[in-house]
């Protein structure tokens, strides 16, 4: 139907309105098991059959036949995971991920261990990061040549779906992480009547501890100590936690309370919002989509088409593309900052010509960037300023 349509966009955010808040956040609360089921089956599956032309999994099996492995790794790294770097690099930013090292030519070589603080990549099969040994023993294509595209050349016809429905959702996935009213939805997704389900929104702060935050939610919203804790840790973890739900006024007085009960602490009260259960839903599925987008584009075909919606030129030449929007808003993201980050590492820095325009695009917004990061008072161990290492230190760019 989606194909068919005279409006494709139109038609497809249709089917997200109707179907995304029957699964996030109006009913009653799955376990996230439950929720995930859901949302493959009903959200994500019917986008891949749209995607693929016929069933996922073949379309999949197909793309695996058709691919070579990438010559590049590109793992993200976890905070705290173990990353070595050896004389033979370039500057002392690039480094090899453990599998990489352990199968490379550098473990018999000076070398020095460390743990990543979190959102950098490993550099094995770039040769401008390394004077010798590029490449460990998976990743080395048979010459060290320099960092070349993928060829992995997808059928015209799987490539025309895959530009058309990646611009339908990357738009969708940066209207919602930069997404600012909490009452109100575009006007494509609003439903035909709004229920009074709404959600109390504790966020992430410099000011308070995890004491005062525990204390503030039994004190506020009734909760036991377990759940409080659990509510303070993913908070500190992802930057927000809905603390209640309820209806509007049943919210707003969960929301004074936890403002009167901070300000006793702290002379700066808890950062409170109150969202309205639709407007959640779609931010938690775009959140969502993040993520299968990351597992989708880890075919170079289908990543190149990404990176060609990502850094498109906006029709109002005065607004930057998509993947810039969602820079200029890393400073006020929660959650999805991780996302977005993990996103440009696994599709515009391992494509050499879709890095070199990714890299116009932030060195255009790097003054901006940076303002943002100083005046930014929350501690991140992650920032989109970081990825000037990947940028400003190769020699081509």
């Amino acid at each position: 139907e989606w194909l068919e349509a005279a409006d494709c966009r139109a038609e497809l955010l249709r089917y997200l309105k109707e179907h995304v808040p029957q699964i996030f956040c109006l009913k009653k609360e799955c376990s996230p098991q439950e929720e995930e089921e859901l949302a493959q089956s009903r959200l994500l599956y019917p986008l891949e059959c749209f995607l693929f032309g016929e069933d996922p999994e073949d379309g999949l099996e197909k793309l695996k036949q058709g691919s070579t492995s990438s010559q590049l790794c590109g793992r993200v790294f976890k905070e705290g995971e173990t990353v070595y770097s050896c004389d033979c690099a370039i500057d002392p930013t690039c480094v090899f991920c453990m599998d990489c090292f352990q199968d490379s030519v550098h473990k018999s070589h000076r070398y020095k261990m460390h743990a990543s603080s979190g959102g950098g990549f490993c550099d094995c099969g770039d040769v401008e990061a390394w004077k010798i040994g590029p490449c460990c023993s998976k990743h080395d294509p048979g010459a060290a040549t320099a960092m070349v595209t993928d060829d992995c050349m997808l059928e015209p016809e799987l490539y025309e779906r895959a530009e058309k429905l990646f611009r339908i959702l990357l738009r969708y996935v940066t209207d919602f992480l930069v997404w600012e009213e909490n009452f109100e939805l575009p006007a494509e997704l609003q439903p035909r009547a709004k229920e009074n389900a709404y959600y109390c929104v504790l966020y992430n702060d410099e000011h308070h501890s995890y004491d005062h935050v525990i204390y503030t939610l039994q004190r506020s919203v009734q909760c036991g100590l377990a759940e409080a804790q659990t509510h303070t840790a993913l908070i500190d973890k992802e930057g927000r936690r809905a603390v209640k739900r309820g209806t509007f006024r049943s919210c707003q007085q969960a929301k004074e309370s936890i403002r009167s009960n901070s300000e006793h602490i702290s002379l700066q009260p808890l950062r409170v919002e109150i969202l309205h259960a639709a407007v959640m839903a779609h931010q938690t599925f775009a959140l969502r989509l993040g993520s299968w987008f990351q597992k989708i584009i880890g075919y170079s075909g289908l990543r190149q088409a990404f990176c060609q919606v990502a850094l498109e030129p906006n029709a109002d030449r005065d607004r930057p593309c998509l993947i810039s929007r969602l820079m200029l808003h890393d400073a006020r993201m929660y959650k999805a900052r991780k996302i977005v980050h993990e996103l440009i590492f696994c599709s515009m820095l391992m494509d050499a010509e879709f890095k070199r325009l990714f890299a116009i695009e932030f060195t255009k917004y790097y003054k901006q960037l940076q303002k943002d990061f100083i005046n930014d008072d929350h501690e991140r161990s992650i920032s989109i300023t970081a990825l000037s290492v990947q940028i400003f230190t190769v020699p081509t760019l």
